[in-house]
């Protein structure tokens, strides 16, 4: 409700609102003043350097040792070549060739499997060597042996690599020409160099050292927040973690490179709206690039430090802040507050007894007073809609009773007027003694619960009444618990479900069939079944019947008699109890009911 200016002043004047409000509002303005400029010029003091020159020193300082790092690795690469090139039976080869060997396969096992010692012992850990001489067109692999006869324009190849002038190469396109090592891996560096006849100085092959780039993808990964790339001397792309670490297109690729211009360098610059530092070396020793781009937000591990000892500092100050506070408040407010949720904490447990006693007239009187006044209020509505509820429940039970019961005395009215047609005036006479004896069951004085056993007796007599129709189509057999047989529940959940076995199950069976109605205790439940043998459900239809029960709905006419029952039990029990229906279409059905045992006491003993 909305209070008018002058309520709202006669509210103030009355409580005095504004008197702990204005004592707060002081403590709290010193403090936060004080922290505030305490804060800012610790702040400002600490902050001094500038954070993005911090961010290209390290980044910087990683870029040089991840150089240093694959340098070493390259350089041990070299190493390994300068061993091929210096033993004893290579030179041999490469000086004479087999024209002088008794016996190639003897000479050229033994080259193997030098190249393999030496794979073995090298510091590097390469991956593999491959070694092609000119005199004899031989391709030597410490992997897969030697090939005399390589493809077309291998031997071109290995000619034309064999040109360069350079101490040595290093490429990743090496293995791609090497296509018929089928089961070598192709992420591969490969450092290719001349072989020289150390006696003479003339060039007589090429070696290859291979090495898988997964080593030098570990060394360049760098931190989380990091993407690094190592470009060759024609600006290709040798290795990167450009996809691994952050999302840039190829577009922003091709960008990033343009900037690496020169042997060195830093740049800021910006992709997707984020801003990012760029910075670039250029390794004396293979010629490559190494890039490293980092987002400028980046957490470094000065500022890292800088921001806990800013955090500690300012924890530190805040605790203390606090204890002044609470001791300054503590008398004017918090106890005040504290007897507040206490008053609060018991409505919530259901007391609404609670009355808070003060003489209060600051804002706190006021919030008692209202408090008060909001529990006497609860108190009213909470029976008054306690009331109301019970009365809803009744009369929606009863109106769900109400609807099953006119359409069983159609049926029955049906059977007599069917036997009156075919003069079958015994039969009718038993049909009528059996209806009487059912209806003095079923009525039950109008009441709303009967024993089990009286629901036996008012089943029995259903089934004489629909044998009358169907003759010896059927049998039915009952078996109830003894545990259960003097127990209460309610009327009119088992006979819907045996007027359903018998119209919708037996009757559109041609042979004679089997209807079983039982009543089990199962620890602190009682489950009743009626199961029979007839033509059972489809898969589509059983799912549309227990879709509708799950729905909770009441008013499909089709399954109006599972959908009263499973209503009723619910409303009665509550919603872990209800009916369920299985079925197997040409093998029966079975519905199962399930309520609590002794449901007179689960009701209070209200059973009326």
């Amino acid at each position: 409700m909305k209070h008018s200016s002058r309520e709202v002043n006669q509210i103030k004047s009355n409580y005095r609102i504004y008197t702990t409000k204005k004592k707060v509002f002081l403590y709290f303005f010193i403090a936060a003043i004080a922290i505030f400029l305490v804060f800012n010029w610790l702040f400002y003091r600490l902050y001094s350097a500038n954070i993005e020159q911090i961010l290209i020193t390290e980044s910087k300082n990683g870029l040089s040792k991840t150089m240093e790092y694959v340098d070493m690795i390259l350089s041990n690469m070299e190493y390994t070549a300068d061993v091929v090139q210096s033993n004893l039976q290579i030179q041999s080869k490469l000086e004479f060739g087999d024209f002088s060997e008794p016996n190639d396969y003897i000479v050229d096992r033994e080259i193997v499997d030098t190249l393999k010692s030496i794979i073995t012992y090298s510091s590097n850990s390469a991956a593999s060597i491959d070694l092609y001489l000119y005199k004899n067109k031989k391709l030597y692999t410490s992997d897969y042996g030697v090939y005399s006869n390589q493809p077309g324009g291998v031997s071109d190849y290995y000619y034309e690599i064999g040109k360069e002038d350079k101490k040595f190469a290093l490429t990743d396109e090496y293995r791609k020409k090497l296509s018929f090592l089928l089961d070598r891996n192709y992420e591969q560096i490969t450092m290719v160099r001349p072989l020289y006849v150390l006696s003479t100085g003339v060039k007589s092959g090429v070696l290859a050292v291979n090495f898988d780039k997964y080593y030098i993808q570990n060394i360049i990964q760098g931190k989380s927040n990091y993407s690094n790339m190592i470009l060759d001397g024609s600006g290709n792309t040798v290795i990167s973690t450009f996809a691994e670490k952050n999302p840039f297109s190829k577009e922003e690729t091709e960008e990033i490179k343009s900037y690496v211009v020169g042997e060195r360098g830093e740049k800021l610059c910006k992709f997707s709206g984020e801003k990012y530092v760029l910075v670039y070396d250029t390794s004396k020793y293979s010629g490559w690039k190494y890039v490293t781009i980092v987002p400028a937000s980046s957490s470094m591990q000065q500022m890292t430090e800088l921001r806990n000892s800013i955090f500690l500092l300012f924890l530190i100050m805040n605790v203390a802040t606090a204890v002044t506070l609470i001791f300054l408040l503590s008398k004017t407010v918090y106890r005040k507050l504290n007897k507040l949720i206490v008053s609060m904490k018991k409505v919530e447990e259901g007391n609404f007894d609670v009355y808070i006693r003060h003489k209060d007239t600051d804002e706190f009187g006021f919030m008692y007073s209202r408090f008060n006044d909001m529990v006497e209020k609860i108190r009213y509505l909470f029976k008054e809609l306690y009331t109301q509820k019970l009365l809803q429940k009744d009369a929606e039970l009863k109106l769900l009773q109400s609807k099953i019961n006119p359409h069983f005395i159609y049926n029955i009215f049906d059977n007599m007027n069917w036997l009156i047609q075919l003069e079958r005036y015994e039969e009718l006479e038993v049909l009528v003694d059996s209806v009487s004896t059912y209806f003095k069951r079923s009525l039950n004085a109008g009441k709303d619960f009967i024993t089990v056993a009286d629901t036996m007796k008012q089943l029995e007599s259903y089934v004489k009444i629909q044998k009358i129709r169907f003759k010896d189509r059927f049998e039915c057999a009952f078996d109830f618990d003894d545990e259960i047989i003097d127990m209460m529940i309610p009327n009119f959940i088992l006979q819907p479900l045996l007027e359903n076995a018998i119209c919708h199950g037996i009757e559109p069976k041609t042979e004679k069939s089997f209807i079983q109605v039982k009543g089990v205790k199962d620890d602190d439940k009682v489950v009743f079944t009626v199961e029979d043998d007839g033509v059972g459900i489809s898969s589509e239809a059983l799912k549309k019947i227990t879709d509708f029960l799950a729905s909770d709905k009441t008013d499909e006419e089709n399954y109006f008699a599972l959908a009263n029952i499973n209503k009723r039990i619910k409303l009665y029990y509550g919603e872990k109890y209800g009916l369920t229906v299985s079925s197997a279409e040409g093998i029966g059905t079975k519905v199962t009911v399930i309520i609590p045992f002794n449901a007179d006491k689960v009701l209070g003993g209200n059973l009326c």
